[in-house]
């Protein structure tokens, strides 16, 4: 590949030539039966994580039914459902997946299938994506509307240079992902050997907080800006590995909200209903906030009886040992579910006593985590700033 230097404040576009998206990229079709395949890997929207490349999560056919769409490894899934959370990831597998997405293809004449991925995530598809999306409570990209759009690429013949800065740019990042990783490893290895174990006492969990219900409402009861007289609604897309992330919330009035059922700092959401199993029973903690926050009806929330509990919960909620009793209590068919009952109810045997040591080492991982996280969204500034100047 060529290796010489790239002016993008300066970057020459004159044989640049412009395409309709369908001679860019082809829209694969193929329809998949979750009840009837031999493929092993289902990606819901929800494995998708915004603003990434690399899908790092994946279901199995059990989690959902109705007619699927089928993807092959390096296709792109891109959710044509709410654009606007830049959900696009490379398939590193054979499989299917919701059919909220998209299953797109490079056509190799036109960009090279390693450029492809990094022109899906600039601002200049992206935002177009949701220029053209209908719809108002989900907004949803149709192809036919979609592939008449036009863009700029540049020449296939000089092409590589850019996927060298590009992906130069990646593989930094995914060192940063790889050491984070095992980061997170360590931490878990060191929650089930040190603060969890079959000799240590028997703690319930309704012994460290007190479960509170979430809100229920109508779509009728939503309003559309939040201000200092409204509330925000967190729903399961908001609860995403161990902390919240306030995309795609809902508002409503606070006149329909109970004052214990707001959130304080250091409170937990749970999610309590989802088509997927594997999110069900998934908590964050909520950090420093001003707003009024609560969680929807499909959730619930925990409030530590005590600043010790909630660093004990925050790592118990984190533990493999919390996700598996999760799983042996869920009920439900295509919907699992749990019912504040199971919560209260739940145990796992926790060293209690003379724990002060262990705590505190934990809680140096996760600050050591967090930290890396930071960077890791820093350098993720840095890399779209990047995508964008050659796009």
């Amino acid at each position: 590949m060529a290796t010489e230097k790239i002016d993008l404040n300066n970057l020459d576009k004159s044989d640049w030539k412009t395409y309709r998206f369908d001679e860019i990229a082809q829209n694969i079709s193929e329809r998949v039966d979750p009840n009837n395949t031999d493929l092993e890997v289902y990606i819901g929207l929800e494995h998708i994580d915004s603003e990434s490349l690399h899908i790092k999560r994946h279901g199995t056919p059990d989690d959902v039914n109705g007619i699927k769409l089928k993807f092959y490894k390096d296709d792109i899934i891109f959710g044509r459902r709410r654009a606007y959370q830049r959900k696009a990831g490379i398939a590193t597998w054979d499989g299917f997946c919701s059919a909220h997405a998209l299953v797109l293809r490079a056509n190799p004449d036109v960009i090279h299938p390693d450029l492809f991925p990094f022109f899906i995530h600039s601002d200049l598809f992206m935002n177009r994506a949701v220029d053209i999306s209908v719809g108002s409570l989900s907004p949803t990209i149709n192809w036919g509307t979609l592939k008449e759009q036009k863009f700029l690429i540049p020449p296939i013949e000089s092409q590589n240079k850019l996927i060298v800065l590009l992906n130069s740019s990646q593989n930094l990042l995914e060192a940063k992902q790889l050491f984070l990783n095992k980061l997170k490893q360590s931490y878990i290895v060191k929650i089930e050997k040190e603060l969890i174990n079959k000799d240590y006492q028997k703690v319930n969990f309704s012994e460290l907080g007190n479960l509170g219900r979430g809100v229920s409402y109508k779509p009728d009861d939503l309003i559309d800006e939040y201000s200092e007289d409204s509330c925000i609604i967190l729903r399961a897309n908001n609860i995403n590995e161990s902390k919240i992330n306030f995309d795609d919330v809902k508002i409503l009035g606070l006149e329909k909200i109970k004052e214990e059922q707001l959130l304080e700092k250091g409170n937990f959401a749970i999610c309590m209903s989802n088509g997927s199993k594997h999110l069900v029973g998934k908590a964050a903690e909520l950090k420093q906030d001003n707003r009024n926050i609560a969680v929807g009806a499909f959730c619930a929330s925990m409030k530590p009886k005590s600043s010790e509990n909630r660093l004990l919960l925050r790592h118990l909620f984190a533990s493999n040992s919390y996700r598996l009793a999760i799983h042996r209590i869920l009920s439900g068919s295509t919907i699992n579910n749990l019912k504040p009952s199971d919560i209260q109810s739940l145990f796992l045997r926790v060293k209690t006593e003379n724990n002060k040591s262990t705590i505190n080492e934990l809680e140096y991982l996760v600050g050591a985590i967090n930290e890396v996280v930071s960077d890791i969204d820093n350098f993720n500034v840095l890399q779209k700033s990047l995508i964008n100047q050659v796009f």
